[in-house]
């Protein structure tokens, strides 16, 4: 009886979602068709050489119809997002928009409208305050609640303008721009890089209901799972990233010792594995954006517990060796696909969470070290040097599949 009853609420739920929301390029609708941006990047996201034996890789439902919609006498609700995992934050916000016919929006990741009403009780209050936005706005992100996090920034918030300055002529450019934002200084750097004035940046956080002239919204992929093709160049693009003709050739060990989350049990262990082969340990806390930005294209060989800072790869040289240690619960493919795109050579190692009773995405894991052994063999191998794997990167079928996930080069 129970089980039916579910199904039910469900069903109507389902109905209601289906009655008040409406897709971006509903009839009568601004809407521009962006299907036919052009792919950038050397490697189509997806299209990296792939094995049998890679990991069993996170997916969601790709983005149908890529575009910009923009809507007139548009409504945004301002969401508080909560997570039993993190810490209150008050800047965790995820946005609704309305059109002027109080329909909702569908977006990429955007959440159920009528849960949040059943949940949230601050559409109710009779006293609320709607804050006026003039002019032209765009909403960016918008995917994830996150405000801090330097993966989702670079990623969704800053390759949304990208997205933007090639769908939209300079004239019909938003003047300002909405998103999830906090002000610390990586954040203004990043902004900076890319031309962006602070004065140009509503946080979400700043309003609860917003009335809106005219919001511009990218629909496109988004997030760690789903990436579009051209998301590496779009992140070199918007920082003017050149390259540094400098040798690569420092051997980096990232650590997350001073992260709440994803940190390496045995990290001890590792050290005494890496210090000896001439590999630097190192967070990057403390660092601007810029001097990450120059280690990383210092580098010859990353090696790190999988985390936002890996989204500096792109400064990375061609043919810059990186291995990602991905905890088993958290199989997120984006640095695999940044990697492809900046034609870094990657390789994941699947390895042991160590607290089950936590999702993956926060669990510390433990290296195993035969697993690392066998990356430094690979690292070592004197006939798989990085010129020789950046050569086989290129005939993909000259390189093979070991029982530690890890390509090589075979001998012949």
């Amino acid at each position: 009886m129970k089980k039916i009853l579910n199904t039910a609420v469900r069903s109507s739920m389902d109905w209601l979602e289906e009655r008040f929301t409406v897709a971006p390029d509903h009839k009568g609708m601004p809407w521009q068709d962006q299907s036919h941006v052009p792919r950038m990047g050397k490697y189509p996201a997806g299209k990296q050489p792939v094995n049998a034996n890679e990991p069993c890789w996170q997916k969601v439902e790709p983005v149908a119809k890529p575009g910009v919609c923009r809507l007139h006498q548009a409504r945004v609700w301002s969401l508080h997002a909560t997570s039993s995992t993190i810490a209150p934050d008050p800047h965790r916000r995820l946005a609704i928009v309305f059109d002027k016919h109080r329909r909702r929006l569908k977006t990429p990741a955007s959440p159920y409208v009528w849960a949040y009403y059943l949940k949230h009780r601050e559409w109710r209050r009779k006293n609320r305050h709607t804050a006026h936005l003039a002019g032209r706005v765009a909403l960016l992100g918008n995917f994830v609640s996150d405000s801090n996090n330097y993966y989702h920034f670079w990623a969704d918030i800053v390759s949304d303008i990208w997205y933007l300055r090639q769908s939209l002529p300079a004239s019909e450019m938003p003047e300002r721009y909405l998103m999830a934002y906090t002000g610390v200084s990586w954040q203004r750097q990043i902004l900076e890089l890319c031309g962006i004035r602070e004065d140009q940046v509503i946080p979400l956080s700043d309003h609860d209901w917003l009335n809106v002239d005219e919001l511009v919204v990218p629909i496109r992929p988004k997030g760690s799972e789903d990436q579009p093709s051209w998301q590496a160049d779009a992140i070199r693009g918007m920082a003017n990233w050149a390259g540094i003709d400098r040798p690569a050739t420092r051997r980096l060990y990232l650590s997350r010792a001073d992260a709440p989350r994803r940190r390496v049990a045995n990290e001890a262990q590792v050290r005494e594995r890496l210090e000896p082969l001439g590999f630097e340990v190192l967070t990057l806390d403390g660092l601007s954006v810029r001097e990450q930005q120059a280690l990383f294209a210092s580098a010859s060989t990353i090696i790190a517990p999988h985390g936002a800072a890996l989204t500096n790869l792109v400064w990375c040289k061609p043919g810059t060796l990186v291995v990602d240690f991905l905890s088993e619960n958290h199989l997120a493919p984006c640095f695999r696909e940044l990697a492809a795109q900046s034609e870094v050579i990657y390789h994941p190692i699947v390895c042991r969470s160590v607290d089950d009773t936590i999702s993956g995405f926060d669990s510390d894991i433990e290296i195993d070290m035969a697993q690392l052994d066998t990356a430094l063999k690979v690292l070592m191998f004197k006939n798989a040097s990085i010129y020789a794997l950046e050569k086989a990167r290129l005939a993909p079928e000259t390189l093979h599949w070991d029982n530690d996930g890890l390509y090589y080069q075979e001998t012949r």
